[in-house]
């Protein structure tokens, strides 16, 4: 049996053997997809800013 010097990879997030964790790119892009919107500014003295 021939034994690589590297240390097997494997995705616990996509399942990937190619890359760990870390660098998996579905991951950056699944984050990217969820992170929180911004929004508009609330008016301090709660009047919608139409009236």
């Amino acid at each position: 049996m021939l034994h690589s010097d590297n240390p097997a990879k494997c995705c616990s997030y996509c399942g990937g053997r190619d890359h760990d964790y870390e660098d998996c790119l579905k991951r950056k892009a699944d984050a990217e997809k969820q992170a929180p919107t911004p929004r508009e500014p609330q008016p301090v003295d709660g009047r919608s800013p139409l009236n």
